[in-house]
Order: structure tokens, then sequence, then C-alpha cells
């Protein structure tokens, strides 16, 4: 029975690795826009540093196991936005580490800006199907008698229009993945990454309840094709500026909670847990992931006007 369960988590690594590699979804992209859209870089007007760290399913075996760092400031006289992003995933026996790129470039207006911004980078991917442990002491499937490894670019496209108190965007973190894929490795027989454009779009808004206390509703919706389309509604209430305390559903999939503590003025931390309401949330402890963010301003001493997105 567990060579069975093993196999068929194995199986299903394989078949998510193009949503789990190619984009991994996080519980806190609110915090790090950089995540979904290069045309983030750069619009806090400072110099950002992200580490995240995401277990997925945990008690699960082979579960998702996600880190990134992410890197954005503005230069230029705050027109031009760059991004470096390297992240991280684990699936059972499969592996993926990306780097990637961003550029953006900001129109700016009366009540607020335009950014567009493009990505380019390289994934590393890699399956280790003969490490495959049997229970019953036999090697004999041939599924598993071959390792996988492939190496593709990527390249990704995004507009964001934002002002002080509402923001849009959308996004397609890898476009032209296929067709990429198919020029390079031509169409082999085997175990690949089945690529896939995704599509996000976002939007939020800033509510001021009182000096001290402002609500962030935000909405993310994510299209691919063969998939159903999936919505992310998010509820942040921010208590002085410090504290920030939220609760996000996520369509076929979870609930999440989520905080954001503000250390200092350059310092913030955050914590996440979600908790699947699919029949995942029977087997699997929910997920945890924390996040260390440092914000610094290289034209003040200190960050004067707070930034909610």
């Amino acid at each position: 029975m567990k060579r069975k369960f093993y196999i068929l988590l194995l199986s299903l690594s394989v078949s998510i690795s193009a949503l789990a590699q190619q984009d991994p979804m996080y519980s806190e992209y609110m915090f790090n826009g950089l995540i979904l859209n290069p045309a983030y870089a750069g619009t806090r007007d400072a110099l950002n540093a992200t580490l995240l760290y995401r277990n997925q399913w945990v008690s699960l075996p082979g579960a998702p196991k996600t880190g990134l760092f992410s890197l954005d400031a503005p230069v230029r006289n705050q027109k031009v936005g760059l991004g470096l992003s390297v992240e991280f995933d684990r699936i059972g026996i499969t592996d993926h580490t990306g780097v990637s790129g961003a550029y953006s470039y900001k129109l700016k207006f009366d009540k607020g800006a335009l950014t567009l911004g493009i990505q380019a980078g390289v994934g590393f991917s890699s399956s280790n199907y003969t490490r495959v442990n049997y229970t019953d002491g036999t090697r004999n499937d041939e599924a598993f008698q071959q390792d996988f490894r492939e190496v593709l670019p990527n390249f990704g496209f995004g507009a964001y229009y934002y002002t002080d108190k509402f923001y849009a965007g959308f996004s397609i973190p890898q476009i032209a993945g296929q067709t990429l894929q198919k020029a390079i490795y031509g169409n082999q027989e085997g175990a690949h990454l089945d690529l896939a454009n995704h599509y996000f779009l976002t939007s939020g808004y800033l509510v001021n309840l009182t000096p001290d206390f402002r609500l962030k509703p935000s909405v993310l919706l994510k299209y691919v094709a063969g998939a159903p389309v999936e919505i992310d509604v998010n509820t942040v209430a921010y208590f002085y500026d410090i504290l920030g305390l939220g609760v996000s559903y996520r369509s076929l999939a979870s609930i999440n909670f989520l905080g954001h503590l503000k250390v200092t003025n350059q310092i913030y931390i955050g914590y996440a847990y979600e908790y699947s309401t699919g029949k995942l949330g029977s087997f699997s402890g929910g997920s945890h992931e924390i996040m260390l963010q440092y914000t610094f301003d290289f034209a003040r001493t200190k960050i004067v006007t707070p930034r909610f997105f």
C-alpha cells in the first residue's frame, strides 16, 4: 500500500510540475508583488529584499517545499525598476531551480503610475527516478529506470497600475514555454515538463477607516488552459501601520490565515498558515509559510510614508 501511495505521489508530482514549478503559489504574495508580476520591480521606490520559505501539506510524504529570494529596486530617477528572483521548488523526487531578472519602466500620471515589465531567466529541472525506493525490494518498473534533466529559458511580461490606495496588475510569467521546449528538445518521449502559460490578474484597494486602522481587500484570478479558473479573495487589517492580520480564501483549495509585522522601519516578518479545504485536508497538517523582508530607502534616513502594496 505504501509503495502504491508513493508512486501515486510521484506521478502527481510529474503531472503538476508545470503548475508547481513554473509558478509556485504562495500565501503571502500580496506582500511582495514581484512574485507574480515583473512590472512590480522598483514600484516601492526603495530597495526591497525578501526571503520566503513554504512547507506545503506538512506530514504528507514528498509534499512541495519552496524557497524564494527576491530583490528589487528603482534606478535612474525612479523611472526604471530592476529585480532578481531565485527560487527552489521540490516535489517528491522532482527538483526545480529558477533564476530570473526583471526590468520595468514607469509612466507617471497625476494620481498614479503605470509600469510595464519584462522578465527573463532560466530554469533547471530534474527528477531522480532511479532513487525511488521499492518496499518489496524489486526494481523492475520501467517508468523509474532513468533520471530526467531539463534546462529551459523562460520569458514573461506584466503591467501594473497603482496609486496610494489602489492597484491592479496583469502578468504572464511564462510565455512561449512549450514553443521553446520543442525547439530545444524536440518531441522526445518520456518524462517532461508540460509547460503552459499562466495568466494572473490582481487588484486591491486600501480603506482608511481611522488613522490607526486600515483594511486592504484584494483579489487574484489565475487561469491556465485545461484547468478551472481559480480565485483568491483576501482581506488584511492593519493596526497602527505596524501589525497586519488577514484571511484569504482560495477557491477549490484552501483558507489561509496571515500575519505581517513591522519590526523596524526596514524589517518586516510574515507568517501564513494554510488549511486545505479539499480532500488533502484529511491527509496533511496544512501548509506553513514564513517571510523576512528588508526595505531601505537610500534617499531618506527612514521611510516616512508606509506602503501597503
